[in-house]
């Protein structure tokens, strides 16, 4: 597998994640399961609804999540 640097956001994301399910997540961000899914596995972008709901569930600033997925795509740290 490649590697980033820096990381996929869903690759962090999966650390901060890692003692609940995808599912009581997803509920508890309020986006369906497979979107979330899709962050997590690294096939999917971050929107910045996504970015919001994720600031406010995991305490991060806003544009926190948006920003990692930016610097990922050009690979910029």
């Amino acid at each position: 597998m490649k590697m980033h640097n820096p990381a996929h956001p869903g690759a962090v994301l999966r650390e901060w994640l890692a003692d609940i399910s995808v599912t009581a997540a997803a509920k508890r961000l309020g986006v369906s399961r497979l979107s979330l899914s899709k962050v997590l596995n690294e096939n999917g972008g971050i929107s910045l609804d996504m970015d919001l709901r994720l600031s406010k569930a995991l305490g991060t600033w806003q544009g926190f999540w948006y920003r990692m997925l930016a610097q990922w795509e050009t690979g910029l740290a």
